[in-house]
C-alpha cells in the first residue's frame, strides 16, 4: 500500500479546482493507496475555503459543498492522525533547523512519523516540499 500524506496547500485542490487539481485527483484514484492528513488539516481546510469565500472566489453554496465532502472524506477515505507532544517537540526543531512556518513544521513533523512507511509528502509549497525531501521524504508539489 502506498501511503500519501497531504498538506492542506495540496489537499485544498481535490476541493476547488485550480493549478494542480488534475494531480491531486490522479493521486486519489490511484488503487492501492492511503490518504493520510494531520488533525490540523482540518481546521485549516476549514480556514483556507472560507479565505475563498471572503475573498469572492467561490461564493456560499460552493464553501456549502466543498466543506460538506471534506468533511465526508475525513470521516470515511482518510486516515487521520493526531498531532502529538513528540510532534510538537519535531516541529520546533524543525522551525529552527529549516526556518518553517509554524503550521508547516507541525504538518512536517506529523508526516516525518510516518517515514519507515515510505509516505510520500504531497505539498503545493515549494520550500516545504524541499525540505521534506532534505529531511528523507519523497515529496510531490502537484503544481510541477
Amino acid at each position: 500500500m502506498k501511503f500519501y500524506f497531504f498538506d492542506t496547500s495540496a489537499l485544498v485542490k481535490r476541493y476547488h479546482s485550480e493549478k494542480g487539481t488534475r494531480e491531486v485527483d490522479r493521486i486519489f484514484a490511484e488503487d492501492d493507496s492511503a490518504i493520510v492528513i494531520s488533525n490540523i488539516s482540518i481546521t485549516e481546510m476549514v480556514s483556507a475555503l472560507n479565505r475563498k469565500k471572503e475573498e469572492k472566489v467561490i461564493m456560499k453554496k460552493d464553501l456549502d459543498m466543498a466543506l460538506s465532502k471534506f468533511f465526508h472524506d475525513v470521516i470515511k477515505d482518510f486516515l487521520v492522525l493526531e498531532l502529538n507532544e513528540d510532534h510538537i517537540k519535531e516541529s520546533i526543531v524543525l522551525v529552527l533547523k529549516r526556518n518553517l512556518r509554524a503550521l508547516d513544521s507541525l504538518q512536517l513533523s506529523v508526516a516525518l512519523d510516518l517515514k519507515e512507511l515510505k509516505v510520500i509528502f504531497v505539498s503545493a509549497d515549494k520550500k516545504l516540499v524541499s525540505i521534506a525531501e532534505k529531511e528523507g521524504l519523497e515529496a510531490i508539489n502537484p503544481e510541477t
